[in-house]
């Protein structure tokens, strides 16, 4: 085509009216800005499951790290996090101030069932996103009751059907004690178990025992467990009460074989306290590749962490698994900022985290990827098993269907 003077101008005035790319419009929601984003979260940093504010410790660490090497797009992760104490009344105060005075974007990472109930429906009712909370409640599955929430772990009903499946497998005459969390938290992993065992859950599960997280002790609860004549005992616990429950099993003379939540697993603060002969032979769901584990010293992600550490958490302990499931989340995070590129209204961070697919991260185990949907919120489709041989988690076998 022959191009004159008129053709030009023409041309450069359609070019003018015609809207750009979505990619390259800017569109930012609350908390949002050609240089932040801001970000909520409330942690029990204090209280009886202070530990697991490890999990926020690291998270606000890597942002940190990112925000020197020039944040996301351009813009500074600023993480605002409050204490809640493990508290759903005050997990609820605090998120509703990280929204109305501190108007950040969305809340990431709040840790636990009980505080997480506490928020999801304010959260939900005004479509903020909730994001990759530290919660395997099923309830976080129903896309419709709670469509801006997505879990960060696996579910606690999709993981209690893997430990079901594993003892079929390896102890299908097992009598089986359970000690539970009573709360959302210790029901879920129960009907996931129960589902799991099928028919047989009546014969195999011969004792069931419950405690509350304002209780002093669980040892009572262990002493009544052991009389039962079991030979597998899963204690759908956490923190102090974990601890309390392999110690006192040890004590006590009792040697079954013990099962532990993934999210109960710790290292510094639940496998040491509790003493190595306590916890020898235990086994747990793993997604994250054990630090602590010799094969994976020279792994690349693995390697990253202790970098990472090194600098930005020092006083962090690298076997920590909390330590991993802060470092992975806040990864999985800056994967959903990117795709959002400038567009970063609410219900765009939300449609890129419903709409993951395959998504790898450097310390995932083999075979694990990560995706999400708008019908399916469940991260995780995969875990692999481990045991403690009284120093170290070893994963085993391979990875698993949930």
């Amino acid at each position: 085509m022959k191009l004159n003077r008129r053709t030009v101008v023409l041309g450069a005035i359609a070019s003018v009216a015609a809207p750009l790319p979505a990619l390259a419009q800017k569109r930012y929601g609350p908390g949002v800005s050609d240089t932040e984003i801001r970000i909520g979260s409330t942690m029990p940093f204090s209280g009886p499951v202070s530990i697991l504010g490890t999990l926020g410790k690291t998270s606000l660490a890597y942002f940190n790290k990112l925000n020197e090497e020039g944040g996301i797009n351009g813009r500074r992760i600023k993480l605002i996090q409050y204490d809640d104490g493990y508290n759903p009344g005050k997990a609820l105060e605090l998120t509703r101030r990280l929204v109305e005075q501190d108007e950040v974007s969305f809340i990431f990472e709040t840790v636990g069932t009980a505080t997480n109930n506490a928020i999801y429906r304010y959260l939900n009712g005004k479509k903020i996103p909730q994001l990759l909370i530290f919660s395997g409640a099923s309830k976080w599955k129903d896309v419709a009751s709670a469509p801006f929430t997505i879990s960060g772990m696996p579910t606690y009903d999709a993981e209690g059907r893997v430990y079901a499946r594993w003892i079929l497998e390896n102890m299908p005459t097992a009598k089986i004690a359970v000690l539970m969390q009573n709360d959302d938290f210790g029901r879920d992993y129960l009907a996931g178990i129960k589902a799991g065992l099928g028919d047989k859950a009546k014969d195999m599960i011969v004792a069931q025992s419950t405690y509350e997280t304002t209780d002093a002790s669980v040892d009572s609860q262990v002493v009544s467990l052991k009389g039962s004549g079991a030979n597998v005992f899963i204690s759908l616990s956490n923190g102090k009460f974990t601890v309390q429950s392999m110690k006192k099993a040890h004590d006590i003379g009792w040697k079954p074989q013990v099962i532990l939540p993934l999210g109960s697993s710790s290292l510094a603060a639940i496998m040491r306290p509790a003493g190595a002969e306590a916890g020898k032979g235990a086994i747990t769901g793993v997604y994250n590749k054990p630090v602590s584990d010799p094969q994976f010293d020279k792994d690349p992600g693995v390697v990253g962490l202790r970098e990472f550490l090194k600098k930005w958490l020092p006083e962090a302990d690298p076997t920590d698994s909390l330590v991993g499931g802060g470092y992975t989340a806040a990864q999985v995070l800056e994967n959903i900022l990117r795709r959002c590129g400038d567009d970063l209204t609410r219900e765009n961070i939300m449609k890129q985290a419903s709409s993951l697919s395959g998504l790898s991260t450097p310390l995932l185990m083999p075979g694990i990827t990560l995706s999400t949907s708008e019908k399916d919120h469940e991260l995780y489709g995969h875990l692999w098993l481990q045991r403690f041989d009284g120093n170290s988690w070893v994963p085993f076998g391979k990875a698993l269907s949930v």
